[in-house]
């Protein structure tokens, strides 16, 4: 496994807050963040481009582990949100959670919030938490928020016969690796179709088109602001920063789920993108994620990426945003290409201990490393395979209803692509779907359950009851598992004792014709209980 480090932040720096932004003189300027880190005792303010909003949640701990790139910092604290017209606002230096060396720096202090009392407490949400959480999941979407239309530039939408179609272009918009993740999809349809959202993201523009400020500086300087959806009224969200429960207040450093997203369209929704292009049977498909081989992967929030180069994902820690429904959106393939198994895969090395690095600027010709962005959204899946795991399925839920397990979630989802592997087929050419369940003990402790569909007798694999490590990075650990899985040819990856302080092998019951389907299930789910309450 490989880490994934960041060039301009260095391992430890912990984010304290976010400043201004600002933009020089120059047609070519582009706006640029400012951002206060604490290392080695010391406060540092890196300047990033647009796109570096997309991680920047304060009292993020950069640690650069395997698979961990940065980890949360904070009171955990989960709230309803009161209706928005509720809500005050207020400079994050009358905050009484904002330290006190912080707060003598008037940028910092000058940050705008939002105020609101749930269940007596007052919190101070920073404005520009609010709108990461909400908008800022890919670097190409941050930098249409700083443009006039720039959504329009990124998107178009066309509704035809009861369905909508969202088309992007292959430069400017949402790249097509984006769009194959249904989490992305639901964000950008939410974003594109809902009146009140696309408004919200919109009034990021028109509040730095108003409210910046040149004066006698060489730079334009704007402290960020917009205008929030009323569609978050009655939203859960989760969070973190300092409380202090005498004074009853506390400061939101970051949001860590929102639950409950209002998405009222039930239209199908259909995106579209040129290199779109159906695959045929056999191929290892079009993986989005660097081939990594064990090297690291380095980005750069600065250098300049080629846009003749593929562009690829760099996998982050999955940010939770939730809707009150499942969106039925969909990916247009059209037309067919030739086959690609076996075809060579290219990785950008560049010198530096072999690390793959990858830039998140926007794409220019000629650029020197390849381009990348984030996945940090995934979406929930299992409706599009209701006959997969049926009699596990039912196990699990007998489970969850008649003792003290909590089932926590239940995923059916189809295995990652792996470039010149095939295993993520079944022979019939359909998606291989592997099965993830978690469970929350009497004890508060948490395991989850594996299960592959092996139906097509390509292989045989037991169920995997396993408990993972501390600041393993849940889902992600998990997606390596099943990388690995694929890479394996369908067998477990041994990786796994490593990541996991307890791993056991549960056996299928027998397929014996004198046993009935309720005889099999009722074998299978004393085994599976056996391993949780264990």
């Amino acid at each position: 496994m490989s880490k994934i480090l960041f060039r301009q932040i260095p391992e430890g720096s912990k984010l304290r807050a976010i400043g201004n932004f600002f933009k020089g003189q120059g047609a070519s300027s582009q706006w640029r963040l400012v951002s206060f880190f604490y290392r080695d005792g010391q406060l540092h303010d890196p300047h990033f481009g647009l796109e570096m909003a997309c991680i920047l949640g304060v009292g993020r701990e950069f640690i650069a582990e395997e698979n961990i790139p940065y980890q949360s910092h904070g009171f955990y604290k989960k709230l309803v949100l009161p209706p928005v017209e509720e809500w005050t606002e207020g400079c994050l230096g009358h905050c009484s959670r904002l330290s006190k060396k912080l707060a003598q720096n008037p940028e910092i202090a000058g940050q705008q919030c939002f105020v609101f009392e749930v269940d007596g407490i007052t919190f101070w949400l920073p404005k520009f938490e609010l709108a990461r959480k909400l908008f800022f999941h890919a670097g190409f979407l941050v930098r249409a928020a700083f443009e006039p239309n720039g959504l329009d530039m990124a998107f178009s939408v066309m509704q035809e016969e009861g369905a909508y179609h969202i088309h992007t272009p292959s430069r400017t918009g949402a790249s097509s690796q984006l769009l194959k993740i249904k989490g992305y999809r639901d964000l950008f349809s939410w974003l594109l179709l809902d009146s009140e959202v696309r408004n919200s993201f919109e009034s990021i523009w028109m509040c730095l088109n108003l409210e910046q400020v040149r004066g006698n500086s060489r730079y334009a300087r704007w402290q960020f602001n917009f205008l929030p959806p009323k569609c978050l009224a009655g939203v859960t969200m989760e969070v973190q920063g300092p409380l202090d429960r005498d004074s009853g207040e506390m400061l939101i450093w970051e949001i860590k789920s929102l639950q409950g997203l209002n998405f009222e369209v039930h239209n199908e929704i259909f995106f579209h993108h040129p290199s779109l292009k159906v695959s045929v049977r056999g191929e290892g498909g079009s993986w989005s994620s660097p081939e990594r081989g064990g090297a690291d992967i380095e980005v750069d929030a600065d250098e300049e990426p080629d846009e003749d180069k593929q562009r690829q994902l760099v996998e982050l820690p999955i940010e939770g945003m939730d809707f009150n429904r499942n969106p039925d959106t969909r990916v247009a393939y059209t037309g067919q290409r030739t086959n690609g198994h076996g075809k060579k895969v290219n990785d950008e090395q560049m010198p530096g201990g072999g690390a793959n690095i990858l830039g998140l600027a926007d794409d220019v010709t000629g650029g020197t490393i390849a381009p990348g962005e984030f996945h940090q959204l995934e979406g929930q899946e299992q409706e599009e395979f209701p006959n997969r795991f049926v009699m596990l399925r039912e196990i699990i839920q007998q489970i969850a209803d008649d003792s003290g397990i909590t089932l926590l979630n239940l995923e059916v989802k189809p295995l990652p692509q792996v470039p010149r592997c095939s295993y993520h087929m079944m022979a019939d050419g359909t998606p291989r779907c592997y099965l993830m369940a978690s469970f929350k003990r009497e004890d508060g402790g948490k395991r989850f359950l594996l299960e592959i569909d092996t139906s097509d007798n390509k292989k045989r694999l037991s169920t995997r009851m396993l408990v993972l490590k501390p600041r393993s990075g849940e889902k992600r650990v998990i997606n390596e598992f099943m990388k690995e899985l694929v890479k394996g040819s369908l067998r477990w990856p041994g990786t796994m004792r490593k990541q996991c302080s307890l791993l056991h092998s549960i056996h299928h019951p027998k397929e014996n014709s004198m046993d009935t389907y309720q005889v099999r299930m009722a074998s299978w789910k004393l085994r599976i209980r056996g391993y949780l309450e264990d």
